[in-house]
């Protein structure tokens, strides 16, 4: 079989995925095999060298116990989504703890660091409501920033199961749906932020996976502010009746942010003043540039497509700039997203929005 992934770094490979929910994980299983098992190491290894560094050293054997001690979590919150671990686990033939660590980098990775917890590494994301786009309906965009080396791994998933509404998705390999929009007209992204109270839990793309199944943007807010979520992230969330809600969770709270002018815009450092008391460390320079950047691109025009593509390219303030090319720690913008939930249509690219090859996906 040949690999979704034999395709250039700047194309998105496609991974299409039919039946029950087993199946659909057990076929994503042995299409990313191979790319599953080398991302999986890149992500422990990333995992223990986070905690190392903020005092806290780990056995790879003891951060699979830890992993494993969350499974029965997933398993409840969201059956048949564990059905698909299952069958990704399989069809990779890696284990459920190990697929846990590689599902939630982040999460995972900063309840080993702080002992109960996210790393700034980037993501600038708006919403666009009806009022501010061209065509009249809502927008959703953001940029997915991460360490370079997770670059070869994206990919975009479409999964038809038999029961339950399709959904289009940009992933990692072996991934559960990351930034996606389903058959019902939901739509959800997501930044990370970083707050001191992670815990055992639901990460955050169980979350989004079973937002997957929502039918509305409400529906969708509260399962996640009810869920016993295992850490802090961002997300924004629109729906095909031009709803719309941007949602600052740490693991134990949960904010809305409200839109300005029309947009509502999130990079990587907590908004509302109850969530940002709760920040683990500071997030440094970039997000507070990126989000000062973004509200100044956002504050007067309306959106096109195009018009958003160069927000998401843009490169004012060098390393610190919101399109980003192997900074920091090797931290580069991964893939741009932009979702038209209104249109059911998900537009999208691998690597900078300016250099990669956009598609577009339906159902």
């Amino acid at each position: 079989m040949s690999s979704p992934f034999n395709c250039p770094i700047k194309s998105l490979p496609l991974i299409e995925l039919k039946g029950d929910f087993f199946e659909m994980g057990r076929q994503y299983g042995e299409q990313c095999r191979e790319q599953i098992r080398e991302l999986l190491t890149i992500r422990l290894t990333s995992a223990l060298s986070h905690a190392a560094a903020r005092g806290k050293k780990f056995s790879q054997q003891q951060a699979l116990v830890i992993a494993a001690e969350n499974l029965t979590k997933l398993k409840l919150f969201h059956p048949e989504g564990y059905r698909e671990l299952l069958g990704i686990s399989e069809g990779s033939n890696i284990t459920m703890a190990e697929l846990y660590i590689l599902q939630g980098l982040t999460d995972f990775r900063d309840f080993l660091s702080w002992g109960k917890t996210p790393d700034g590494l980037g993501c600038t994301s708006l919403i666009i409501t009806r009022e501010r786009s061209h065509s009249g309906q809502l927008i959703l965009a953001q940029n997915w920033d991460l360490q370079t080396s997770n670059m070869p791994y994206v990919c975009f998933v479409k999964r038809k199961p038999f029961h339950g509404p399709q959904s289009l998705s940009l992933t990692i390999a072996g991934g559960l749906s990351m930034i996606g929009l389903n058959s019902e007209g939901v739509a959800i992204g997501t930044n990370n932020i970083k707050t001191k109270d992670a815990r055992q839990g639901v990460h955050y793309l169980n979350l989004i996976h079973k937002v997957m199944t929502c039918k509305s943007t409400t529906e969708s807010k509260n399962l996640i502010h009810n869920a016993i979520r295992s850490g802090a992230h961002y997300f924004l969330i629109g729906d095909a009746n031009g709803e719309y809600c941007g949602l600052e969770c740490s693991a134990t709270h949960s904010e809305e942010i409200l839109e300005k002018n029309g947009i509502v815009t999130h990079c990587n450092h907590p908004l509302h003043s109850a969530i940002a008391e709760l920040s683990a460390e500071d997030m440094g320079p970039s997000t507070c540039h990126r989000q000062k950047r973004v509200d100044e691109l956002s504050d007067k025009k309306n959106f096109n497509i195009e018009s958003i593509k160069n927000i998401l390219s843009d490169h004012k303030g060098g390393d610190l700039a919101i399109c980003r090319h192997d900074v920091d720690e090797g931290i580069s913008t991964n893939a741009s997203v932009i979702i038209e939930p209104e249109k059911g249509v998900i537009h999208a690219c691998r690597s900078n929005a300016h250099e990669g090859i956009w598609q577009s996906f339906s159902f």
